[in-house]
């Protein structure tokens, strides 16, 4: 199927798409952008149509998910619908997982990297009660604490002090009654994290920042900036991780150990950022995503 008309939906501000229309463009490729509000469906027509705004989603050739965010009964209708009339939808796991895809549950990425033999911090998923039991004996102190939903790094703690771990913990355990989840890793005394953009399982660019708790390992800085060529190290973990994960399109977030120079997995992002990336790479990511999504064929 030659595809030529693509839905770029989000779950927030459909403006943040807005390059999308620029790439679509530059590769005569029809984009409509759309935020997962504009979906809807009335009852008194023959077959069940679901439309964003007042076009049938029925009629793209494709759909790319930029962002489901908290909209996840939106986008379990999305990719229902879109599987029912053959509609080519990125990234495949919208599709192959319908009610809870793997890029927003945490825990689910973990198990598959964890199967993949991809190499991550020693990690150890349960209550907070059994976190401060057993967490300790298992990844050392201090450690780091993760919630589920991994909003960037808002929800990633490491208190220093037994003390402050404890005022953590008192905390977490208020937000676990709403059903927040959560998990430890070990911490890697590591400077520098990487992100690799992967596009069809091939790692196209690649940028290096200062770790968040890096001054408790010296002095080391930390690079900024472009990392190019990407070391075949970075390459091949990025690559192998996102195949683990069942992604097309994600932001991979690799370290390596200060000391060993082990490298280790800390994300794969089906939803990555790219702001920065594309800022220090020149990249025009949204065209290069348009190009695969052109070119690929489900």
């Amino acid at each position: 199927m030659v595809i030529k008309n693509i839905l770029v939906i989000v779950g927030g501000n459909k403006a943040k798409l807005e390059p999308f229309l620029v790439a679509g463009k530059n590769l005569s490729v029809t984009v409509t952008i759309a935020s997962f509000s504009e979906l809807n469906f009335r009852s008194d027509t023959e077959d069940f149509i679901l439309n964003v705004g007042n076009i049938d989603v029925k009629t793209f050739d494709a759909i790319y998910i930029r962002m489901v965010g908290k909209r996840v009964e939106d986008a379990t209708l999305l990719a229902n619908y879109a599987q029912k009339h053959k509609i080519a939808i990125y990234d495949t796991l919208y599709g192959n997982s319908l009610l809870l895809p793997s890029s927003l549950a945490k825990t689910i990425e973990l198990t598959k990297l964890i199967s993949g033999k991809i190499p991550l911090p020693k990690t150890f998923f349960g209550s907070v009660n059994q976190i401060e039991l057993e967490a300790e004996s298992i990844l050392g102190f201090p450690y780091v604490i993760k919630s589920t939903t991994g909003k960037k790094s808002r929800e990633v703690w490491s208190p220093e002090t037994k003390d402050k771990l404890s005022e953590l913990l008192a905390r977490l355990r208020v937000k676990e009654k709403t059903g927040m989840r959560f998990f430890a890793q070990e911490l890697i005394t590591a400077s520098e994290r990487i992100r690799v953009f992967v596009l069809g399982g091939k790692a196209l660019a690649a940028i290096v920042r200062p770790t968040k708790w890096r001054k408790r390992f010296g002095e080391i800085e930390g690079r900024h900036g472009a990392l190019s060529p990407i070391p075949d190290v970075d390459r091949d973990l990025a690559e192998s991780a996102t195949a683990a994960a069942g992604l097309e399109i994600a932001g991979v977030d690799i370290i390596h150990d200060d000391k060993t120079g082990r490298a280790y997995i800390l994300e794969v992002n089906a939803a990555p950022s790219w702001k920065a990336l594309a800022k220090d790479t020149g990249l025009f990511i949204e065209e290069e995503i348009l190009k695969f999504i052109v070119n690929t064929q489900k």
